[in-house]
């Protein structure tokens, strides 16, 4: 996504901690998958915090910020790697291009399902959207939702079970119809 249409700071400085922010978690968990310990993977996350921030003149905001991110943190995967080449648990530099490219590709696939599963939540009954909705943005527990509702914890179960199973459908409708697979 483009820099203009994902932030609302002004002054590009602001506007890049922002874009780094809102990916960091995604930035994270993609690092992780090419790195044997967590361990490693904060410290190249940080190496590639610093990278991005070092780099942000470069950046071209009508490319993907995420995926631009991804290859910073691939090469700082790549350098950290053999900063620590005696580690026998490390991929070597084909497989971590392999699972790189991988990781951007379902990158992509994620973010449709995402654009899918707004637009299917938006069209639940209000009931479902709103038990979705504690669930899941508000973080409620089922006790907290019994409580919230005024439901039964088998009732609650049933909803939210039907409700996956509508969403499941319609955003593989979305996908199909997207041609996406």
């Amino acid at each position: 996504m483009a820099i203009s249409s994902e932030l609302h700071d002004h002054s590009p400085d602001g506007a890049f901690v922002q874009l780094m922010a809102k990916h960091q978690r995604h930035l994270h968990s993609f690092i992780k998958s090419l790195v044997p310990t967590y361990a490693d993977a904060d410290d190249i996350l940080q190496d590639t915090s610093l990278a991005l921030w070092e780099k942000r003149a470069q950046y071209d905001t009508t490319r993907d910020f995420f995926a631009w991110a991804c290859g910073i943190g691939h090469i700082q995967v790549l350098r950290h790697r053999r900063k620590s080449a005696t580690d026998k648990l490390w991929f070597n530099d084909e497989v971590l291009a392999l699972l790189t490219n991988q990781m951007l590709e379902d990158t992509e696939l994620f973010e449709f399902r995402r654009e899918a599963l707004d637009q299917c939540i938006e069209k639940l009954p209000s009931n479902d959207r709103q038990v979705v909705e504690l669930r899941f943005k508000d973080g409620s527990s089922l006790t907290d939702l019994t409580q919230q509702l005024g439901s039964s914890a088998r009732s609650i179960q049933r909803t939210m079970a039907r409700v996956r199973r509508m969403l499941h459908r319609c955003i593989s409708a979305k996908l199909r119809e997207w041609h996406v697979q």
